[in-house]
């Protein structure tokens, strides 16, 4: 979480997708590295530390309670934004979907049930991305070898 004029950065995202929210009317906002699209084995304890903000079932919810902590945000002033989910590796070929892929619909479904507005994206490929969110106006800059930076 951070407020304007903080940067957030999430860098090396292969699969992995950076979601952005970020509160329009407060320049608040905050971003979740999510690494897999279900928490489930992952809440009972059996493997390693839990963090919310990993998994594309909870970090949706986790960034919301600490909006809506540190600035009293309410809904209708959050937008999102979604980075990476990349194809990184060939065995995921055809039919067949990647962890990337997972991610995206996960989080894409979610928005849609919260209620949030997806407003921009840079996603799949099978490039790796780095992340700068700058909370002074909600811009998002991606950067990729080899390719020119993008913003949303």
């Amino acid at each position: 979480m951070a407020k304007a004029p903080g940067v957030i950065i999430a860098e090396g995202l292969g699969s992995c997708v950076a979601l952005a929210l970020y509160d329009v009317k407060h320049g608040f906002g905050g971003m979740a590295h999510v690494l897999l699209p279900a928490s489930s084995e992952y809440k009972s304890g059996k493997t390693g530390v839990f963090s919310p903000y990993l998994y594309a079932d909870t970090a949706i919810d986790a960034l919301l309670k600490e909006l809506r902590y540190q600035n009293e945000t309410s809904l209708p002033n959050v937008v999102a934004k979604i980075i990476g989910g990349a194809r990184m590796f060939s065995v995921y070929n055809g039919d067949s979907t990647g962890i990337g892929d997972q991610n995206i619909l996960q989080i894409r479904n979610l928005l849609k049930r919260s209620l949030i507005p997806l407003i921009g994206e840079d996603i799949g490929g099978s490039h790796g991305r780095s992340v700068e969110f700058y909370l002074d106006s909600g811009r998002v800059v991606i950067k990729a070898l080899e390719k020119e930076d993008r913003e949303i």
